[in-house]
């Protein structure tokens, strides 16, 4: 669940610019729920199984859409807001596609 994560509350939209705008929406809004490295070792994320991005198990399933969906829409089940107006659309697809890459980003899958 991409979920969580990117609540990153409090993050301000005046850091410094990130070359990959992924990488910066995803410290901003992001890590503060599932790490910067997408492992949900967090303080926020304890007891939230969907929280681990870099394992490939995802409670929506791992299709763009359905994340694309989940990112913009929230999940009213869960802790993961909406970002539907907070983020762009290409800011939504663009960290849609950065935690899709996490899994590969970890040693054999799982930062675990």
């Amino acid at each position: 669940m991409i979920a969580v994560a990117l609540i990153a509350a409090g993050a301000s939209s005046g850091c410094t610019a990130d070359p990959d705008p992924a990488a910066g929406v995803w410290k901003r809004r992001c890590a503060a729920c599932h790490g910067s490295d997408g492992a949900g070792r967090t303080r926020f994320a304890e007891g939230r199984p969907y929280a681990d991005l870099t394992d490939g198990k995802w409670k929506h399933g791992p299709e763009r859409e359905a994340l694309r969906r989940l990112v913009a829409e929230g999940d009213p089940t869960s802790t993961m807001p909406p970002f539907a107006g907070t983020l762009s659309p290409e800011e939504i697809d663009a960290v849609v596609e950065w935690a899709l890459a996490l899994p590969a980003r970890t040693e054999g899958g799982s930062a675990r």
